[in-house]
C-alpha cells in the first residue's frame, strides 16, 4: 500500500467503538511514523477496505464524511462589528461628548458609528452569502 492510500485511509477512517475504545482520527504525526499495516490496525480495517455493514454502522455513529459548512447569520456579524476597538473608541467619544454638554457633536459620532456598523454589517454579510453559496457549487470528492 502506499503512502497516498494510508493517507487517504488515515483521514477517513475510524476505530470502531467499544467500552474500551473511543472513535477518533489516527493523528496524521503518528500515522505518517507508522508502517501501514500498523494505520490499517488502528482504523480497524484491511487493505480491502470497510465492508458495508461497518461503513454504514461507522456512518450511523459518526454521522456523514461531509465538510461542515458555515452559515452566515446577520446577528454573528454585527456582534463582530461591535466588537470593533475603533468603534468601541467612537461609542466613548459620543457618551462623553454627551456629558459634557457637546450634544450637537455626540449625535453626529453617534450617525457616523451607526452608519459604519451598518454599512460594515450589510458589507460582510454579504460577502459570507456570496461565500456560502459558492460553496455550495463546490464538490467535494476523494478517490481511495
Amino acid at each position: 500500500m502506499n503512502r497516498a492510500a494510508v493517507r487517504a485511509v488515515v483521514s477517513t477512517a475510524t476505530p470502531r467503538t467499544d467500552a474500551t475504545t473511543s472513535i477518533g482520527p489516527v493523528p496524521a504525526t503518528s500515522a505518517a511514523t507508522s508502517t501501514p499495516a500498523q494505520v490499517l490496525a488502528a482504523v480497524t480495517t484491511s487493505d480491502t477496505g470497510l465492508t458495508s455493514t461497518e461503513a454504514a454502522r461507522r456512518r450511523h455513529l459518526l454521522g456523514p464524511n461531509a465538510v461542515r459548512t458555515h452559515r452566515a447569520r446577520l446577528l454573528a456579524v454585527l456582534a463582530r462589528q461591535l466588537r470593533s476597538p475603533l468603534l468601541l473608541l467612537l461609542g466613548v467619544a459620543a457618551v462623553v461628548s454627551f456629558f459634557v454638554g457637546e450634544r450637537s457633536d455626540a449625535v453626529v459620532i453617534g450617525i457616523i458609528l451607526l452608519v459604519s456598523v451598518g454599512l460594515g454589517a450589510v458589507n460582510e454579510f454579504r460577502a459570507e452569502r456570496a461565500a456560502d453559496a459558492l460553496h455550495e457549487r463546490i464538490r467535494h470528492g476523494a478517490t481511495v
